[in-house]
């Protein structure tokens, strides 16, 4: 796959990365409660939010050995991708440092801490198989979470497949790429969300809040989201919407100008950007336009990303965002960002973090329901966990789906956050859980 296709996403997660960090100043032998979810010491006590626990916990002496869950990670430390490797490892980092804080956790018989191995990908796919190769050969790792280009995710899964080692995905920038989850890639699963999946809970909204608007433009990336707009276009139809225009933009496009005078001249209700980091820059080229209508941003990019680039009220108004409000956040993700600050006093929390944080907590779940930590029994056992509250994330209750899509269970599905900004000011809609269609 070309570079310019890979990194399709990237700026979702690294616009707010690169524009946080631009204003930085740069077992016990008594009776044991262990979890693999967050830390309840961090921030106030709260009884609202998601679950704070997740699995089973122990009651009693452990009965097996004190062992270590070694997981390795590969994300660009180095390079233009290198800040938003930064937000992922510090989330991992603050994960093993919950589950370590309160003991390790409960796996089979036997008690584990959690050791985190960081490896630089580089953001190329020699640079993610040489990060594999040293983890699976000489660290000897359990599990291997990591990599945001598809070209990365098929580099680490030859390596890890071969060796018969877990390998979690921490990204699909297009889902059912040839990279992603499926049959044939029998160690490969994804604790990680469809980006497409936003886009029923958004048009649901729409029709709600906003029952005159109709007529939608689609802004898409020339990078392969064929399937997505497919999918998008009988979402719009089954509500008695209509795309009435669609323009596809070629990557690297930086003047949004001409992009959007063709969508506004088809008169359209709604303007909607289809996942793209850069959905703040095509809000500012449409409301120097003219147009007033609701936008739509269904990508992770930050509602408070639009508050810092475009600033004006105005153009900031009748804004949908599938982020977090991190101004506004869950009492979990506070604790989160808690954390974030004891630990990184001078940097400002990167949203990012409270996804990535998610993953390996996914992943240890699923052990603790498996019982052991082999890689193969994992899977089968991942596979089985369908049912809404089989697991807990930062952002509620979850569970493993996709075989419809995928042709195998190996998907996490959990609620999805909507945000609105109106006049400037972050709306945290709520929580949606998703809907497969």
């Amino acid at each position: 796959m070309p570079k310019r296709r890979t990194y399709a996403l990237i700026c979702a997660f690294a616009i707010l990365s690169a524009l946080l960090f631009a204003v930085a100043a740069c077992g016990d032998a008594e009776e044991t409660t262990t979890t693999a979810g967050p830390a309840t010491t961090a921030g106030p006590a709260t009884t609202a939010g998601p679950a704070t626990t997740a699995g089973p916990t122990t009651t009693g002496a452990p009965t097996g050995e004190a062992k270590t869950l070694k997981i390795g990670t590969i994300m660009p430390q180095t390079g233009p991708l290198a800040i938003l490797g930064l937000s992922f490892t510090r989330a991992w980092d603050i994960y093993a440092d919950d589950v370590n804080s309160a003991g390790g956790v409960k796996i089979g018989n036997d008690t584990y801490t959690v050791e985190f191995i960081h490896e630089d990908s580089k953001g190329s796919a020699e640079g993610a198989s040489t990060a594999a190769s040293k983890l699976v050969n000489q660290d000897k790792v359990d599990l291997v979470i990591g990599a945001i280009l598809e070209s990365e995710m098929a580099a680490i899964n030859q390596v890890t497949q071969a060796a018969g080692v877990l390998y979690a995905q921490a990204n699909a920038n297009i889902p059912g790429a040839p990279q992603d989850v499926g049959p044939d890639k029998p160690l490969q699963v994804r604790p990680f969300i469809n980006h497409d999946d936003t886009q029923p809970i958004d048009l649901d909204y729409i029709l709600q809040t906003y029952p005159e608007a109709k007529k939608i433009a689609l802004s898409v990336p020339d990078i392969g989201y064929d399937d997505m707009v497919e999918r998008m276009e009988a979402q719009v139809a089954a509500r008695g919407m209509e795309i009435v225009a669609m323009e596809k933009w070629t990557w690297g496009t930086t003047d949004f100008v001409p992009v959007m005078t063709k969508l506004n001249g088809a008169n359209p209700d709604i303007i909607w950007a289809m996942v793209s980091g850069q959905a703040n820059d095509q809000l500012k080229a449409a409301r120097q336009l003219g147009f007033t209508g609701p936008f739509v941003s269904n990508s992770p990019l930050g509602a408070d990303v639009f508050q810092v680039t475009v600033q004006d009220p105005v153009a900031l108004t009748d804004v949908m965002c599938n982020s977090v409000d991190v101004t506004h956040p869950t009492p979990e993700i506070q604790k989160l960002m808690d954390a974030w600050k004891a630990k990184w006093p001078n940097d400002p929390f990167i949203s990012d973090a409270v996804h990535a944080y998610d993953m390996p907590w996914v992943m240890v779940q699923v052990m603790q329901k498996a019982g052991t930590t082999d890689a193969a029994t994992v899977v089968t056992t991942m596979e089985g966990m369908t049912n809404p509250g089989d697991l807990q994330t930062l952002h509620g209750a979850g569970y493993i789906g996709g075989v419809d899509r995928f042709g195998v269970n190996r998907v996490l599905y959990r609620p999805l956050p909507l945000s609105r900004l109106m006049n400037g000011v972050i709306e945290f809609i709520g929580f949606q859980e998703p809907i497969e269609e």
